[in-house]
């Protein structure tokens, strides 16, 4: 009996000394860098959304808050061409600005080392549904700017050209 009741203290003991370090891995992961990197945001992204990418110094650059401004105007017509905008200000981690996508942790150095936006003033960057540049700007963007270039390109055109005509 005095056997059974030790290893079953025993194996116990190990049930609870394997939650715990489980537990601990969780909660200091993000204190050791284990973040994910922005090549799963872009890669989570790729095939299924187009991204403005706003880059700039601080929140107080010249023409940031515009163009944010200018394009929470056009919301419509960038749910059409499945464009969403993401803002990297500073040192502040991404974030999305106009659209939905869940940004982790760390992903903004990562685009900055990809995207190399210049060190002062505002960069603006389109990238297409294949994860590829392009075109940047280092000025305010006009909505129209980035929906002729997004119409021209192949699979916006078939996209266009598969939807049924409405009358």
């Amino acid at each position: 009996m005095a056997q059974w009741l030790f290893t079953h203290y025993l194996n116990n003991m190990r049930k609870i000394i394997t939650l715990c370090m489980a537990a601990t891995l969780v909660a200091i992961s993000p204190l050791t860098g284990n973040f994910a990197t922005s090549a799963n945001t872009l890669d989570q992204l790729q095939g299924n959304k187009r991204v403005i990418f706003l880059f700039a110094k601080s929140r107080s650059t010249a023409g940031l808050g515009q163009q944010v401004d200018i394009l929470r105007n056009f919301r419509p017509e960038m749910r059409e061409r499945d464009l969403i905008v993401l803002q990297t200000t500073g040192n502040e981690e991404t974030r999305s600005v106009i659209g939905y996508t869940s940004i982790q942790r760390g992903t903004s150095r990562e685009l900055r080392n990809k995207f190399k936006p210049i060190g002062s003033g505002m960069s603006v960057i389109l990238v297409g549904k294949d994860g590829m540049e392009k075109r940047r700007w280092l000025r305010v963007v006009q909505p129209n700017e980035f929906f002729e270039l997004i119409d021209s390109m192949p699979m916006r055109k078939r996209k266009i050209n598969d939807q049924p005509a409405t009358n």
